[in-house]
Formats: C-alpha cells, structure tokens, sequence
C-alpha cells in the first residue's frame, strides 16, 4: 500500500481498488513471466515489487503447507484487481507456483460478479474467487463454499485475524473466506493548511470547526463523487462511517444485511449529518454540483494541491496513491481516525476488502488458501506498499511507508472494533441503490424519505 507513496497516476488500477463491492475492476494485464520478474527480481521496496528474504519465506511457507505433496498444475483464481494492484498478487501468488509447481491462473474481471453467479449456476465454479461479502455469504448459505474453518483450522483462524473479521467472514460458524489486502477509512488532512482539531473527540468538534471555517467563507471538505455507475459511493462509504461511529457494529451489521431498515431512524440520521456537510455549498470545495462532478480519481487533489481547495477529506487507505507524486506524508497530507459520535463506538471501524474463497474443495486449494491466509504470504503482500493487510502476526514495519505503518498500528489495535455495512455486506441491487440515493440526496436534500423508501424496495426485493 519506499519511503512515501510516491507512484504514477494509476488511476484505473486505483478504481477497482477502491469499488471493490461493485466489482469495478480491469482485467489484469501483466503476464505470468512479468508477475515472476517482479517477485523474483526485487532489490528493494517499491510498486510491485518484494522485500526479497520475505519472498523466500514465503516460498518455504508455502513447500512446509503443501508438505512435499503432489498438487495439481493449475488452480482458476477469479479477482477483482487487475492492472498493477492485479500484478502484485500475482507475485505473491507465484512463490506458492515456486514452492509447488502448482501455476496460479488469476484473473482480475470488470463483471466479476456475473461471471461466476453464470458458472456456478451452470456448474463449472472457478477453483477459487475473490469477492465481496455480500455475494460469498450467499454461496456460503447454499454450500457451495469451502469451510475453511475445517480446511485451516479456527486456532490457526484466530490467531491470524481479529474475532470481527472472521464472524464478518462466517456462517453458520463457520468461515468461508479470508482477507488479504486491507483498506481502512479515515480523515485525511493537509497539516499545513488543517488548522483544526488533529485527533477529535468527537465528531461534533469537527462538525463545528467545519461549520467556523464555513463562516470565513472557507471550503472545508474534499468530496468526489463521479465514478460513472457507481457515482455515490464514496459518499455511501462516507454515511457508514458516521453510522459506525454513532451507533456501533452490531447495528452496522444489521443494516448491511437488511435486518436494520433504510428508512430507520438511525440510517436516516447518518445521512443527515453527512448532509450538514456534503449539501452545503460552504464547506465543500467546488460546491455540491463540483462534488458530484469531480472523479474520484483526482478529486482529492485538492489537499495537496498549490494553493490547496480544501483541508480534509473522509476516505480510504487508498487516497495517497491516488493524488500520486505531490503527496509528501507528513508535511502536506497526514489522518486521524474518524471521530466518534457515541461513548462506546469510538473505536468502531469500517473496512473494505473482499475475501478469498473456494469453490472447489481438493487438496491443492486447501494448501493454496492455507498459504494466502498464512502470515509469510501477507507479510509478502505488505512488502510491496500497496495496502495493509489484514494478517495481525504481520508487523507493521514490514511496511516502509509511513502511512501504512501508521494505518496498520491505527486499525489493528487490540481495542479496535472491525465491521462493515451495506457497501460490503449488501447485494450488488441494494449497494446500487444505495450510492444512487446518494446522488440523489445530495441534488436533492430535501426529498431524504422517498430516496430511503427506493433503497427499502431495493431490500424488499432482493
């Protein structure tokens, strides 16, 4: 997820990143023979490359798992990344290709989602898929899922992720898939333009410092919203974060799988305060027709940018990589955790992330996710700077970016609550719906119970 997250614009590569519940990606486009010059040619820490002694730890992880048996010569691994976020899995990929002899064939697809919903129901499931929650849940109630509780072992499970993550992961008790790269959503600030509150109590201290800013005719807040057709759902993953943080994970959890209704007091107070910031033309840069026009691409530059447009900005991990070479962690762009609005609830966390399943049962995908869910597989994966990982055993100073130093000790504290909403745990219907409503709150705040009631017959539908 060097010593700054200095890299090109790869600003389609960074767009499935971050839509990972839309399956907004691109096909991968580096080969196999590139993904293993990457891995095996490393010399130091940058864009898709390794930390070499990790890669071979990785290798003898993965020769120890399969314990010298004779696996089959390829497994069909479906994703969501492509591009270059596609090329660094593909490298930590290869050292199990390396220890086994077993090629991992993976594909990162723009129609993720109805692709394999078309070969599960014709019976020719891919070995293994990389998908949002929402959708592997639905596999896992009908069994088609590999138990992995079996297959890796719960005390293995439990010492390697937190209890949120692995009960976010599971039916019926039983876990059905596992993390890699991680993204976490915090607010990002331009200390040298943010003279405000650095670590905030509560939410309503940054309410109220944005509403003084407001007054000096100052635009407080970054907010992009134009992604084509998932415009919205930055301000979706926005809502959530204010949810989470005012009426905790469990009530995040029930609306992410319809059991909370959309047109509860509780979802419609979540937009409403994101609405006190994101409807009013003062305290947004560009104004609300200039939010919902900027691409999420190059939206955020304006924390960065000379003179900078605005202060701060609610997003995820990804958000550095995204403004490219003029970040400069520390001087013009830094984050705190996004403040609480509720004693308890503090240290509630949403993520976004997909997580790894498999389809096919046999000893070869047992040892292959086995080996992506081992510590020496992630501790590869943080190598490379491109995400945190979700791994615990894995420290953070496996990272050599700061900010990803300083994201892993943040999100992964022993006091921190993980848990996600509809934006993960929804189906692609209702997640749809939901960054429409946004679109359509934000043009039209005052019409907030009809957009609700859309998104409700959404639910009732799906």
């Amino acid at each position: 997820m060097k010593s700054a997250i200095k890299r090109p614009r790869r600003l389609a590569a960074v767009v499935l990143t971050i839509s990972t519940a839309a399956a907004l990606s691109l096909t991968a486009c580096a080969s196999d023979e590139e993904a293993g010059k990457t891995a095996s040619g490393a010399t130091g820490k940058t864009l898709g490359r390794f930390d070499t002694a990790l890669y071979e730890k990785a290798v003898q992880a993965a020769k120890t798992i399969s314990g010298g048996e004779k696996l089959d010569k390829s497994i069909e691994y479906l994703g969501v990344n492509g591009g270059a976020e596609g090329d660094v899995l593909k490298g930590v990929y290869k050292a199990f290709t390396d220890a086994t002899g077993t090629a991992v064939n993976y594909t990162g697809s723009q129609d993720l989602n109805n692709i394999v919903q078309s070969r599960v129901s014709a019976g020719n499931a891919p070995d293994v898929v990389d998908q949002s929650l929402g959708p592997a849940r639905q596999y896992a109630k009908q069994g088609k899922l590999m138990n992995l509780s079996d297959a890796i072992g719960n005390d293995t499970l439990k010492t390697s992720y937190s209890d949120s993550l692995l009960t976010g992961a599971s039916e019926d008790g039983k876990v059905f898939g596992v993390y890699q790269g991680f993204n976490n959503f915090m607010v990002w600030y331009n200390p040298q333009q943010y003279k405000g509150p650095k670590n905030p109590s509560t939410w309503e201290e940054l309410a109220k410092y944005t509403d003084e800013q407001a007054a000096q005719g100052k635009q407080t807040w970054c907010i992009a919203e134009e992604a084509g057709g998932a415009s919205g759902f930055p301000g979706a993953q926005f809502i959530e974060n204010i949810f989470a943080k005012k009426y905790g994970p469990e009530k995040l959890r029930q609306w992410g799988l319809g059991e909370l209704k959309w047109t509860s007091p509780e979802v419609k107070d979540a937009f409403q305060e994101f609405g006190k910031i994101a409807t009013d033309d003062k305290k947004v840069a560009g104004g609300v027709a200039g939010s919902l026009a900027a691409p999420i691409a190059t939206g955020y530059n304006g924390l960065v940018a000379e003179p900078a447009t605005c202060q701060l900005a609610l997003w995820g991990a990804w958000v550095p990589g995204l403004i490219g070479d003029d970040v400069k962690p520390g001087e013009n762009i830094d984050f705190f955790q996004v403040p609480g609005s509720t004693k308890g609830f503090e240290k509630t966390e949403i993520f976004q992330t997909t997580v790894a399943t498999a389809f096919k049962d046999s000893p070869t995908t047992r040892a292959f996710m086995k080996y992506i869910a081992s510590p020496e597989a992630q501790a590869l994966l943080a190598s490379a700077d491109q995400w945190p990982v979700a791994n615990t055993q894995v420290k953070a100073d496996v990272h050599s970016n700061e900010l990803l130093k300083k994201a892993t000790t943040t999100f992964f504290a022993d006091d921190v609550k993980l848990s996600t909403g509809p934006n993960v745990l929804a189906n692609s219907a209702v997640s749809g719906a939901f960054w429409k409503a946004v679109v359509t709150y934000l043009q039209n705040p005052s019409e907030l119970d009809s957009v609700l009631q859309t998104v409700q017959a959404a639910q009732d539908g799906s």
